[in-house]
């Protein structure tokens, strides 16, 4: 075969793809077509002559195709851009264009086209915090154009993370009220640092025996035989702590002593000192952005109390087998001699 006649039939791209019906890859392999090839061919027959149900479609791009002269370059070209059009039937209508185009106009097209079909990306407002293994963490938030330019501005680019930092927390720990601008939206209030505070853990058994609870308190009969409350108790065995959160090894956490005043979400500090993070074995989520679980359903009669409570990420309070009837899956939490234990699924209730 000469060149001219070689290139004649690379002309015939659409003809040479039709010739295909009803060969095998064994065949098409013996009669010389590489791996390539073989993959290349198969796939524009089933593409142009297989089924599909835009047979209208099919046969205008078919037409068109062999109208137009098109080698198999310029098929795989087409294949290349409508292969990024999600839906079929826009697929189709845009390689009915393709096929209709002049060979050398094609990419042109195909890029303009796949333009205008791309759907463009909803953004929100959103803010993401990630952790990262070195002790730095990347914060990414999205919201008004202008807002964040101007906030962008104040960044040092020397010093990004110090710079942000400084700006959005300020540099002491103490009241930062007066950096809020006069401009700053309704029920706004200033950022503060994370602050860290000493958490201790007193061991109820080592001094005494609970007796009741009284009030917002626990009466103890302690070692020398004396009743004290919790709040006493605490302030004889630790009073230079911070925070002090008395917990039974037989009934869990007891209750929590602050001495300038009670904490407003007493509950929550007290299982945070009994688990840091997500009770779930194995779960790292920080207590703080987990969820208050009910050992035993509120709806099964579960009361809201430190024994019957215990921190769960979103996830793991989802997936908890609330209902002791319910057929097991993933196994549940429950409290086995004052301490919070994973029960898992086909064990008995």
């Amino acid at each position: 075969m000469g060149l001219q006649e070689y290139f004649a039939q690379l002309g015939q791209g659409i003809d040479l793809v039709a010739e295909c019906s009803g060969l095998s890859v064994p065949a098409l392999e013996k009669m010389g077509a590489s791996t390539h090839d073989v993959a290349e061919l198969t796939c524009l027959h089933a593409i142009y002559f297989g089924s599909t149900p835009y047979t209208g479609k099919q046969r205008l791009a078919v037409d068109a195709a062999r109208r137009n002269q098109h080698s198999l370059s310029t098929l795989r070209l087409i294949e290349s851009f409508t292969r990024r059009v999600k839906e079929l039937r826009a697929a189709w209508n845009l390689r009915v264009e393709l096929c209709s185009t002049p060979g050398e106009q094609v990419s042109a097209v195909a890029k303009r086209r796949v333009r205008e079909l791309r759907v463009p990306h909803k953004y929100r407002e959103r803010a993401l915090l990630r952790q990262h293994p070195n002790g730095l963490a990347t914060l990414t938030v999205t919201g008004n154009g202008l807002d964040m330019t101007d906030a962008f501005r104040t960044i040092d680019q020397q010093h990004p993370g110090a710079s942000f930092i400084a700006r959005m927390l300020g540099t002491t720990d103490t009241d930062t009220s007066s950096d809020i601008s006069p401009d700053s939206p309704a029920g706004t209030s200033p950022a503060t640092r994370t602050r860290v505070t000493t958490m201790a853990v007193l061991r109820l058994e080592d001094y005494g025996k609970i007796l009741r609870r009284k009030g917002d308190d626990v009466l103890v009969r302690t070692t020398s035989g004396a009743v004290i409350t919790g709040a006493q108790l605490v302030e004889r065995a630790c009073a230079n702590e911070g925070l002090i959160t008395v917990i039974s090894r037989v009934q869990g956490p007891v209750d929590l002593y602050r001495f300038e005043r009670f904490a407003s979400a007493k509950q929550r500090t007290m299982l945070a000192a009994e688990h840091p993070t997500c009770a779930w074995p194995g779960c790292s989520i920080p207590a703080e952005r987990g969820q208050f679980h009910h050992l035993t359903p509120w709806k099964h009669g579960g009361e809201t109390n430190i024994a019957n409570l215990v921190t769960l990420c979103h996830y793991h309070n989802g997936v908890n087998e609330d209902d002791p009837n319910a057929p097991p899956r993933r196994g549940r939490l429950t409290r086995n001699g004052g301490t919070i234990v994973w029960q898992p699924p086909h064990t008995s209730r």
